[in-house]
Order: C-alpha cells, then sequence, then structure tokens
C-alpha cells in the first residue's frame, strides 16, 4: 500500500504548477464542444483536471483550459473563455501557462469532477451529415468584456491567492536549476576622460525563468591612459559587479526588483570611487510595450541606499578619504528590440538622484547617470559580436577631484554564451 500511495504522490508532483510554462505546444486536432488535443502529455508534466491558459505570439492570450485526458504524449483540453475563434489553428505555436484551481469558475470547474465522452474525429461516420463544422472552436466570451464576466476572488481570499502565486518555493527551485553564462572579452575599448585604451572583460549569468529571475555580472577593465593630472601614461583598472533578483508578473503589468550594485574606479592614484556600494532591498518595474520584435520596453523605480569612498589628495598633497552615506532614487528605462534574425538592439538608461539623509535634500545635479547601448549581432547559436557605447556622468568626479564630469566608453565586445 505505501508503494502505491508512493506512486501517487510523485505523479502528483510532476502536475502543471501555477507560472510553469511549456512552450511550443502545437493543436493536433479540434473536436466538438471546445476539446482541444495537444501534443503535450504525462512526459512533459501535464495531468488530468490541471488549469492552464493558452497563448501564440500572432494573438496573446487565447483562452483558459481544463485538462480532460492525458496519455503519454497528447492530452486533450476543454477550453473556456474564449474571446476570438480566430486565435485556434493548428498553425499556430502555443504557450501553456499553468494557472492555479482557485481561479477556475465554478460552472467550469464541475468538470473536473465527471467523467467526459470525448468526441473524437475517428468515430464519427463518414456519411452522416455534418451540417455546420462542428469541430470549429466557438468563442465564449463577448466582444467587449465587462466586470460580470470575469469571476474574481476578493478580500483575504485574494490576498492569499496573491501570496501563494508570488512566493512559491518549488517554482523557486525549478526556475534556478537553468543557469546561463555569457563570458565576454573587449579586445578594443576607448574612452574619452583619460583617453585610455583598455582590455575589458567579465562574465553575466542568468536563469531560464518563468517567475523568478536572478541576474548577475562581474566586470574588469585595465587601461593604458594618461593621467588628466600630470599627462603621464599610467596603467589602472575598475571593477564592477551587480546581482539583480525579479520575481515576473506580481500583476499583468508589474514586476519586482531588487539590486545590488559595486564599483571602484581608480584614475591615477585616486579612487573615484575607492568603492561605492549601491542596495535596493525592493522597487517594482512596470512593463510598458511587448511583441514579436520588442523583447521588452520598461521602465522601473527603486530607492538605493548609496555608501561611497572617494580618495581626496589635499592643498598640502596629503591623501584622504571622504566617506558619504545616502539615498538614490533610481529610475531605470529598459528595452530591446529584435531588427532581424541576426541583429538586436537594446538599450539601458539609469538616472539616480542623490538625497541627504540629514536634511533630506535632493540633490538635481548629482545624477549619477549611465546609458548603456547595445548592437548585438549573432555569429552562432552561442556566440555572439556587440558593439557597446556607454555614456556616464558623475558630478562627484569633478566636485572631489576635478575630473572631467561625463565619461563616454566604445567597446567591440567578443561574448559567448552556455549553460551550466
Amino acid at each position: 500500500m505505501w508503494i502505491i500511495l508512493g506512486v501517487f504522490v510523485s505523479i502528483a508532483a510532476f502536475a502543471l504548477e501555477p507560472f510553469e510554462k511549456i512552450n511550443n505546444v502545437k493543436i493536433v486536432r479540434i473536436l466538438p464542444d471546445n476539446v482541444v488535443v495537444l501534443n503535450r502529455g504525462l512526459e512533459d508534466g501535464i495531468m488530468r483536471n490541471d488549469h492552464a491558459k493558452l497563448s501564440n505570439n500572432t494573438n496573446g492570450y487565447t483562452s483558459r483550459a481544463i485538462c480532460l485526458r492525458v496519455s503519454q504524449d497528447i492530452s486533450y483540453w476543454k477550453i473556456y473563455r474564449v474571446p476570438s475563434s480566430e486565435a485556434f489553428s493548428v498553425d499556430f505555436v502555443y504557450t501553456v501557462s499553468g494557472m492555479a484551481d482557485r481561479e477556475i469558475p465554478l460552472p467550469t470547474a464541475r468538470l473536473r469532477d465527471e467523467i467526459q465522452n470525448i468526441a473524437d474525429i475517428t468515430e464519427r461516420k463518414k456519411d452522416e451529415d455534418k451540417g455546420p463544422d462542428p469541430f470549429a472552436v466557438k468563442a465564449d466570451l463577448p466582444e467587449r468584456l465587462t466586470e460580470r464576466d470575469l469571476i474574481e476572488t476578493v478580500g483575504p481570499e485574494r490576498r492569499k491567492l496573491f501570496i501563494e502565486k508570488t512566493l512559491n518555493r518549488d517554482q523557486l527551485e525549478r526556475d534556478l536549476k537553468e543557469y546561463r553564462i555569457s563570458v565576454y572579452a573587449s579586445p578594443f575599448t576607448r574612452q574619452s576622460i583619460n583617453e585610455g585604451e583598455s582590455l575589458r572583460y567579465g562574465f553575466r549569468g542568468g536563469n531560464i525563468a518563468s517567475k523568478y529571475r536572478l541576474l548577475t555580472q562581474f566586470e574588469q577593465q585595465q587601461t593604458k591612459l594618461k593621467d588628466p593630472l600630470t599627462r603621464e601614461s599610467v596603467s589602472t583598472r575598475n571593477t564592477s559587479a551587480q546581482a539583480q533578483f525579479v520575481i515576473h508578473q506580481l500583476t499583468p503589468s508589474y514586476s519586482s526588483l531588487s539590486l545590488i550594485n559595486y564599483n571602484s574606479q581608480s584614475f591615477s592614484r585616486l579612487g573615484t570611487p575607492r568603492d561605492h556600494w549601491q542596495v535596493g532591498p525592493i522597487g517594482f518595474t512596470w512593463h510598458l510595450y511587448e511583441s514579436k520584435n520588442w523583447e521588452y520596453m520598461d521602465l522601473s523605480y527603486i530607492p538605493l541606499y548609496d555608501r561611497r569612498t572617494t580618495d581626496i589628495i589635499t592643498d598640502d598633497g596629503a591623501n584622504t578619504q571622504e566617506k558619504e552615506n545616502g539615498l538614490r532614487h533610481g529610475f531605470r528605462f529598459a528595452m530591446k528590440s529584435r531588427i532581424n534574425e541576426k541583429v538586436a538592439f537594446e538599450n539601458l538608461l539609469w538616472v539616480r538622484p542623490y538625497q541627504e539623509l540629514d536634511s533630506w535634500q535632493i540633490r538635481t545635479d548629482d545624477l549619477n547617470m549611465v546609458n548603456d547601448l547595445k548592437l548585438i549581432f549573432t555569429l552562432t547559436n552561442n556566440l555572439f559580436f556587440d558593439y557597446n557605447l556607454v555614456y556616464q556622468n558623475d558630478s562627484n568626479w569633478k566636485r572631489l577631484n576635478d575630473l572631467p564630469a561625463s565619461n563616454t566608453i566604445n567597446s567591440l565586445n567578443f561574448r559567448y554564451d552556455f549553460d551550466l
């Protein structure tokens, strides 16, 4: 008996979880009564009574569905909430996204407790007068939706459902299993602040996820340059690192954002900054636009605790350090567009005005602005060539060290992606 119970428990563990996605799904057949047959089954983690949402790149959302029957490699789904019957075709490729059982409206939920008789296309007689096509998907939603057409949880039950969706430990473990690393190097880098030519290298990492995304980056830049103060040729090093954690789709339009930034940069003998930390426990991202060619267009806000240590040379030639703690309001505008199959464009703009903790005064001239533009050329499935243009503006360079407040970095990067 324990063996049988263990088998049932292990089978249930592979059911389609909320927010879990199965990509590249095709409709094998369309049957009467809004039943479709999909080319995914038990081996893909689908179980009878699973609840899911169907979507495709052409029409976006197409319907919700409940799994009525499943075999090893196919499954039968009863679709409901169909705003447009034209969204269904055997020519489309679909994404099946798991949904919580609590989101099934009561009349539809009764399907899970009944044995469904599915009329397969092979069971119909050839000489039967079919009349109108019985296998066509029929819309079951009005052209214009109102609040009465949608059944949603409210009050404490809605808050509980929101927490269950947001904090899902099993989903977090699944999302962190697949991690992709990008290793890159720039054989040519030139920046304007000190006529420097550099070797720039580093790595980026990110998991392939449907709900929780962890991004990491580390970069070093070794430079031969002319000292802006003495005009002598010197060598220096710049180190930067970032960790970012995102919970996707807290609502259809918003995601969370948490991050840690570190930067250390030296010009000649000056560490400007010697070290610079920015920590943002929680912020949000507003997803403005997304389509087949536009991977994303986002606007983010996150409050950042800012701690900076800078080397200063006094009038008598002695070295000292200035430490400053404050708050920055981080605004980020990010977008990525695919020009064609081989070329993509990406831009990331950060504007972070500084606010003093003692007086709460905002320094409008201290924006700590960075704009990072990339033109990405795909050479193979894993090898990429990037042109990278970075513009930096930091008034502290001028205020503390009498250096130019702006800097422009041009670089050519070779990047190789691989999975851990």
